[in-house]
């Protein structure tokens, strides 16, 4: 079982025996996440007549860590660094987050100066001693700590990534000391250079910490009640798993969990498929998560950010926008129509769900567009269209327009921002849209997918099997993964011996990791090597695939530098800074979707009114799942099924392969 938890539902995927998949949703409780997870495993095993103590494996995608930095509700961290430096945080780096905006301004830090401390130690840019920690210093420092009452403090010393020693006699001094539930060294999260952008990974990983300790804590308690043996697994940022245990102490790495499941997915479906090149895109209830897959493979990186603030690990790179089915139409002062970023959110919802909602959201103007009918989740979930329609008429004499004109325009602004957000991570890139396809799914992709690729000029879209509950499903299949890296320092081949060791000490940790913590045996674990390189002088590094051989490294940087920024420069010294190893296991073979049976183009389940291009049709409505293979329809259309509902619009056609996957295209390619 896969289970993620969403800003509106909550969904689940069930990996049956026969390898076929059961989806399901259940509405979102933020107060308290693990309700929803236990409500959701409940009914939805009760649906396959199955018992908990079935469950084999157990995931668990989790917005916990996500919203705790939103919100800001996370706990009180203190810090302690090296004497000089307790303004590391404050101070930044040059970047700015808006360069011509004079009221711009950096979120204050997680760790505030009050609970901010210095130490008198010192380590040379190799790792020597400068200065040995003052231990008189140090504990007047511990007592001031302690006095202060954090609930986490974070040990973030300079040039610890080259040596930790003085980072980890800190913090057993102050763990034996008392001075707060949770004391760690900031080598312990990452261990890469750069001062500023690693301390603000540990304070962000201590912010978190308790709230995800607390919830994982529960969530394993929860389970064991009803039954469920299977170990807890979280799905972490970088498009991996990790124990639940590991999850508690490196709580920052599930910061991405929930959209991760689905690029996971995503990346799975194209190589699948035989798609060179896709553009993910996840249209939940509150926002978009979109990512680009080259050749099977989601785009990574290695630093990122959340809410303004630094993050140094690896992670899927995806670009989030605040638009969803959730998202508000509202009026700016300029008197023009607006959509999102703020959301009706699970509570109270769009209008049409009944629930006591008052602004008009992206899913009421699809509903009263004739688009979704008169209820969700196969009737589970009525929707109030009278009481949507009174509300968009209000809306529709205060923007100016009548009623048609402002739901239309509701979803034409909005596909303009995912539009935009489309863009860039694949034209600003380097990579022609023309050539790509787009993989739609979320609760409202499908909704937005047959738009999209025509205003863009995509090639195709593929709507999934089951793309209300993707990103579930796509966790099903997820391996356990963990990433280490070292900062290294090599420029010509007489110094690659010193990677290659690191390389290979790397390996042998990821190897006793797996072991001891994961309970993995490392012969079932898949090794990858890489290096960090750039040219000498530049400021950040790309990516290159390990070996030996200077030369070919060379070469292999040269071209992904061209690719990413449309040069290469032959005449620069190559400068490889970090070693890196990727340990991979993966728990089950990955699953693969029943073929469809063959057959003719089915009846229609009933038709409706539905507005497309300015006018209105008379559309037909079908069970998705009652077409068959290879069976060709043409737009308009309506497609319904439990986690989602499927548009395809005048002068489009579509017909799904043995596997059940929508390929929506022009009415005349296919």
């Amino acid at each position: 079982m896969a289970i993620d938890t969403g800003g509106t539902f909550t969904d689940i995927a069930v990996n049956r025996p026969d390898n076929s998949v059961f989806v399901w949703k259940v509405p979102s409780t933020p107060h308290a996440p693990d309700e929803a997870v236990i409500a959701g495993l409940t009914e939805a095993l009760s649906e396959v007549a199955a018992h908990p103590h079935e469950v084999a494996h157990f995931v668990h995608g989790t917005t916990v860590a996500t919203n705790t930095v939103i919100t800001r509700t996370g706990a009180r961290v203190g810090l302690v660094t090296t004497d000089g430096f307790r303004d590391l945080l404050a101070i930044g780096h040059q970047t700015r987050p808006s360069l011509y905006d004079q009221t711009a301004r950096r979120p204050h830090p997680l760790a505030p100066a009050e609970l901010t401390w210095e130490v008198r130690e010192r380590l040379a840019a190799d790792g020597s001693e400068l200065t040995p920690v003052d231990q008189a210093q140090l504990a007047e420092v511990t007592s001031q700590i302690r006095a202060a009452e954090p609930d986490v403090v974070v040990v973030s010393l300079l040039n610890a990534y080259v040596n930790p020693a003085h980072e980890h006699e800190i913090v057993e001094v102050l763990r034996k000391a008392g001075v707060a539930r949770s004391v760690f060294a900031a080598t312990s999260v990452t261990s890469e250079m750069r001062e500023y952008e690693r301390t603000s990974t540990a304070v962000l990983n201590g912010y978190v910490q308790p709230k995800i300790a607390g919830y994982l804590d529960r969530l394993d308690k929860r389970l064991s009640q009803v039954g469920v043996p299977a170990r807890l697994w979280v799905m972490q940022s970088n498009g991996g798993l990790l124990g639940s245990r590991v999850a508690q102490e490196q709580s920052v790495r599930t910061v991405l969990s929930g959209l991760a499941g689905g690029v996971v997915g995503a990346a799975r479906w194209a190589r699948q498929l035989d798609l060179p090149s896709v553009v993910s895109i996840d249209i939940g209830g509150t926002s978009t998560d979109i990512a680009l897959i080259r050749n099977g493979v989601p785009d990574e990186m290695t630093a990122g950010e959340i809410e303004g603030y630094p993050l140094r690990m690896p992670m899927v790179d995806v670009h989030t926008i605040g638009a969803g089915g959730g998202s508000i139409a509202w009026q700016d002062s300029g008197d023009s129509l607006r959509v999102g970023p703020h959301s009706a959110g699970a509570r109270p919802g769009p209008v049409c769900y009944g629930q006591g909602g008052t602004d008009i959201t992206v899913t009421d103007a699809h509903a009263l567009l004739g688009r979704l009918g008169d209820s969700l989740l196969d009737g589970r979930l009525p929707l109030d269209l009278p009481v949507a329609r009174h509300r968009l008429s209000e809306f529709a004499r205060k923007v100016g327009l009548g009623d048609t004109e402002t739901a239309a325009g509701i979803l034409h602004v909005v596909n303009a921002t995912m539009g935009r957000g489309i863009r860039k991570v694949s034209i600003e890139r380097g990579v022609d849209l023309r050539q790509c396809t787009l993989m739609a799914f979320g609760g409202a992709g499908p909704l937005h997918a047959s738009e999209l690729i025509r205003e863009l000029g995509m090639r195709a879209a593929v709507v999934p099997p089951h793309p209300g509950i993707a990103s579930a499903v796509g966790m099903l299949d997820t391996p356990v993964r963990h990433d280490f890296a070292r900062s290294v320092s090599a420029m010509d081949a007489s110094e690659l011996p010193s990677v290659s060791a690191a390389l290979d000490s790397l390996a042998a940790q990821a190897r006793d990791f797996l072991a001891d913590s994961e309970g993995i045996s490392p012969a079932d674990a898949v090794i990858e090597r890489a290096v960090d390189a750039r040219y000498l002088g530049q400021s950040f590094e790309l990516r290159v695939a390990w070996t030996d051989d200077f030369a070919e490294l060379r070469r292999a940087f040269d071209t992904i530098h061209e690719e990413h920024y449309g040069f290469c420069d032959p005449d620069a010294a190559l400068e490889i800074v970090t070693a890196r190893v990727t340990v991979t296991a993966a728990w089950q073979e990955q699953h693969v979707e029943p073929h469809r049976t063959t057959g003719g183009v089915p009846e229609a389940v009933g038709r409706r009114r539905a507005h497309f291009d300015g006018e209105w049709y008379d559309t037909p409505v079908y069970r998705r799942e009652q077409v068959p293979a290879h069976a060709r329809l043409t737009g308009p259309l309506v497609l319904h099924q439990l986690d989602s509902t499927t548009v395809i619009c005048p002068g489009q056609a579509c017909w799904h392969d043995e596997h059940g996957f929508l390929h929506i295209h022009p009415e005349e390619a296919r």
